[in-house]
């Protein structure tokens, strides 16, 4: 049965092995690293090279709110993944809004403070805004156009030094929906966890660096069944809702924590509400 799952960490725990040649992985309290060094590694668990950081959290449906020590959390990886002496950044929301288990990167657009249009605005000025743009793609069917077009496009115009692309994400354990957070600096391959790829945002396809964020909020029935010839049902959380609106949020709000050095978080929300 195919491994449908976009965690790297369930890659490799489905290769049942301790030692994998090209995978490093390291494990501090609830914080899994799966390092894929070169191309052998990247075959014997499907993942391009990169860094994995799986950031284990508690369920959305239960605990909403996000100032409590998260957001620092999951800023300081994100910190470690994005390049060094960057002046700008494009956050690129992938993911159908009228799809609610695939919503989580245009809703997370909605928590993050887009500040290149007020850099040089004087009300401002005390912040020292960090430049960060937005977009959310929409999706092919009702476009016409490959998310990684459109971000490619405006990259080529605005020219930001990073993207941080957040998407929802497949899963193989019912138990890591809503509450687990994977952050990686190999780009990602939007719909690759249920079978639908399409065209990667890389470092390859967009010629800038690519951090990905995502959720995972499905899971295929053959995993919960485990039949091997159901491979095309996904199932997803009855509060998926809850989990969306308040993973979103806490994506968005770690991005500017982590961006937006000169406010508080307190501070930011505000200027988003």
């Amino acid at each position: 049965m195919e491994n449908r799952t976009d965690l790297a960490v369930e890659s490799y725990e489905s290769a049942d092995k301790t030692v994998i040649d090209g995978v490093k992985i390291e494990e501090h309290n609830s914080v899994t690293t799966v390092t894929v060094i070169n191309e052998k590694g990247a075959q014997a668990i499907g993942k391009p090279v990169g860094k994995y950081i799986t950031c284990d959290v508690d369920s959305f449906v239960n605990n909403t709110d996000i100032f409590d020590g998260r957001l620092d959390r999951l800023a300081k990886i994100l910190k470690s993944l994005l390049p060094e002496n960057m002046d700008s950044v494009l956050v690129a929301g992938i993911g159908n809004l009228d799809i609610t288990a695939d919503a989580l990167g245009p809703i997370t657009n909605n928590y993050v403070l887009s500040t290149r249009h007020l850099k040089d605005n004087e009300i401002f000025k005390d912040f020292d805004f960090f430049c960060v743009s937005s977009i959310s793609t929409g999706v092919l069917g009702d476009t016409g156009i490959e998310s990684a077009e459109i971000v490619k496009g405006i990259a080529d115009i605005i020219k930001p030094s990073c993207v941080i692309a957040v998407d929802a994400l497949a899963a193989s354990s019912a138990e890591r929906l809503g509450t687990t957070v994977q952050l990686s600096n190999s780009g990602i391959a939007p719909g690759s966890g249920v079978g639908n790829h399409r065209f990667e945002l890389s470092q390859a396809t967009l010629g800038i660096p690519v951090v990905s964020v995502g959720i995972p909020t499905v899971v295929s029935t053959s995993v919960i069944k485990n039949d091997s010839s159901d491979e095309v049902m996904f199932v997803t959380p009855r509060e998926i809702d809850r989990v969306i609106d308040c993973g979103a949020k806490l994506i968005g709000m770690s991005i500017n924590t982590c961006l937006q050095r000169n406010a508080s978080p307190q501070e930011i929300f505000s200027l988003l509400s």
